[in-house]
């Protein structure tokens, strides 16, 4: 072979190396995470949610194992609300048919409450969490993380903004290091008013007797929209999704700052659960 054929096939070579080595576009990595998402059968989840209005704040964390379809789960639900001194502990118990609390005190009993109250999106269709955002694609960012677990699956580098965080010196032998996307979106401006909407409707605002939704809307003052997910570059599991909103609003006559950081970890995705096990060992 010639020198002028050789160096055409060795530029050839690697136009097609690049090709095969071309990134992904954070639109291409969402995508692949919300269908990861879809086919997700059972995991870890732990929800934290934080929600200021005005003067009063409520916080809740559940950590839970949870199969999707058929749908049940188990684990705890802590609550912590303003001027409560201590929060409150309970377990729980999900499936189709039931569902079940405990306070977690001495001699305390398993309570049942109606299954039909029970109405969480995230547990019914866990992709919605990212389908939220899916309109406002074009606007990602991305970039490269490592999402550190120790062997018991906690997660270390989990840092929430405006909130103080305690390190934890952690033994290097016992971190499980992933290697991710993190994907993120901000926005401020009246055209993310949608998101605002479904946000209301969510958090069941709109049930207050008199609240006309579309009048409300036209109060809306949006400050920031913050979504944040963490997927994973070999599998595209979600292994975090964090979202806040902050606007003003008024409702019934009176002005409300509402300001929501919810944060979801997911972990051992697809591994199978013991939930007699579990429930056995309460």
């Amino acid at each position: 072979m010639g020198r002028k054929m050789l160096a055409i096939a060795i530029v050839s070579l690697m136009l097609v190396l690049a090709g095969c080595g071309e990134e992904l576009s954070p639109e291409e990595v969402y995508d692949n995470g919300i269908s990861s998402m879809e086919k997700l059968d059972m995991a870890s989840l732990s929800r934290t949610q934080t929600l200021r209005a005005q003067q009063e704040s409520f916080r809740t964390s559940m950590d839970v194992d949870v199969q999707f379809s058929p749908l049940e789960m188990y684990g705890t639900v802590e609550m912590t609300l303003l001027n409560l001194k201590d929060p409150l502990l309970f377990f729980l118990y999900v499936d189709d048919d039931e569902w079940l609390t405990k306070p977690d005190r001495d001699g305390a009993d398993w309570e049942a409450i109606p299954r039909e109250e029970l109405q969480d999106l995230v547990l019914e269709e866990p992709a919605s969490l990212l389908n939220v955002f899916k309109p406002y694609q074009n606007e990602f960012l991305m970039k490269d993380v490592e999402v550190v677990y120790t062997e018991d699956g906690e997660e270390v580098d989990l840092i929430e903004e405006d909130v103080e965080v305690e390190e934890v010196a952690v033994d290097e032998a016992e971190e499980v290091s992933i290697s991710a996307y993190e994907v993120s979106f901000r926005g401020s401006d009246e055209k993310y008013k949608p998101l605002v909407r479904q946000h209301l409707e969510q958090m069941n605002l709109m049930d207050l007797q008199g609240v006309d939704l579309d009048a409300v809307m036209e109060t809306v003052e949006i400050e920031r929209i913050d979504m944040t997910a963490q997927i994973e570059k070999e599998t595209f599991d979600v292994h975090r999704f964090q979202t806040r909103f902050r606007y003003l609003v008024e409702v019934l006559d009176e002005y409300r700052v509402i300001d929501e950081s919810v944060i979801f970890r997911l972990n051992n995705h697809n591994e199978e659960i013991d939930f007699k096990q579990l429930r056995e060992q309460q």
